[in-house]
């Protein structure tokens, strides 16, 4: 009995085979060919193999205009023929062909991976201590970051999904009806189309204050219940999935209490922009967190003084004024530490 000695087509799978034609169609710039089609007609499994090594492709293609992706496509292909030469120099054409189109499938499945980690990453912008600072955004839309804040962008063609990460920052949203514009600060979605408005996180506290427009923001913890007036003015909302804010209005939301709503004077939520920062009635603690955005080392509170209350104007960055004015009119004494940083106490 003669054994038949086994060949490049014995030896092929149609996942080879699938590959091996992606790699000529795309050497050709051809979609199809009278070949593939006979080749995915002749069997069900010829049609799974051409999807597994096809999708990747067209994924590719659906970004094709990301600089990123166009290299990746030209380098793949390039790689993958040198491969193929290198290693099967010997082999018969078909088997390097097989050979280069089994390397380009790893390179492009690996290319796609990173890219969309990438995506998914999105860009982060971020400030340091002292440092604010204006980006402009492909639609036009702009993002003004406060010091010590940062910020992650994730835009697609049907969303413009941003993150506030730490700080704040005040957004100026270009108009598009079809890409809503939503900015995320821990449980709280502000969601806009064309606005402008300013998201500060102070430790777990987020102030939602709107500049002018309209948005919407979505709270992520509770049930709808009620809305309650306060005898300071305003309204107390009661875990609702939405609520809508008009200019000069601001949302104060924090964990375990009820959001509440109420009327701000704007330019004082936003005169960090200008290089003051405004307190009117304000705890202690929540004051130390936003100079501590400017300070090289920060101010320590003893946790027995974070709720006395202290109004004023005051300049970023201008620690020494600060400190002055705080023990002059309150009941607190400021130490020096070996770090060169400060600690206020009270004063017994």
């Amino acid at each position: 009995m003669t054994t038949q000695k086994p060949t490049d087509e014995v030896l092929t799978s149609p996942l080879a085979e699938a590959s091996a034609f992606r790699v000529r169609l795309a050497e050709a710039g051809m979609d199809s060919s009278e070949a593939l089609e006979a080749w995915l007609a002749a069997d069900p499994a010829h049609r799974d193999a051409w999807v597994q090594v096809n999708d990747p492709w067209n994924l590719i293609g659906e970004h094709a205009t990301a600089p990123e992706l166009m290299a990746m496509r030209r380098d793949a292909l390039s790689r993958a023929h040198g491969q193929g030469r290198a290693r099967w120099s010997g082999r018969p054409r078909r088997g390097r062909l097989f050979a280069a189109a089994a390397s380009f499938a790893v390179i492009v499945a690996c290319g796609i991976g990173i890219y969309m980690w990438n995506v998914q990453r999105g860009d982060v912008y971020r400030t340091a201590s002292g440092e604010r600072r204006t980006i402009t955004l492909d639609d036009g839309s702009k993002i003004s970051l406060d010091a010590r804040s940062e910020v992650r962008v994730r835009y697609s063609k049907d969303a413009r999904r941003l993150e506030l990460l730490g700080g704040q920052a005040r957004f100026d949203v270009a108009h598009d009806s079809r890409r809503p514009f939503s900015v995320r600060a821990r449980d709280q979605l502000v969601i806009a189309t064309g606005t402008a408005f300013n998201v500060d996180m102070i430790g777990s506290t987020v102030l939602v204050t709107l500049i002018k427009g309209r948005v919407e923001v979505l709270e992520n913890f509770g049930t709808p219940r009620a809305v309650v007036p306060l005898k300071t003015g305003g309204i107390a909302v009661d875990g609702p999935q939405r609520q809508v804010l008009t200019a000069g209005e601001q949302l104060r939301a924090a964990p375990d209490s009820v959001p509440v709503v109420t009327t701000v004077d704007v330019s004082r939520a936003v005169a960090w922009e200008s290089g003051h920062l405004v307190f009117s009635d304000e705890p202690l603690s929540s004051v130390i967190a936003r100079i501590n955005r400017y300070a090289a080392r920060p101010v320590e509170v003893d946790r027995d003084i974070g709720k006395l209350r202290i109004s004023g104007v005051f300049r970023t960055g201008d620690l020494d004024t600060f400190v002055d004015t705080v023990t002059r009119y309150l009941p607190v004494v400021a130490t020096v530490r070996d770090d060169g940083g400060i600690t206020l106490h009270h004063k017994r």
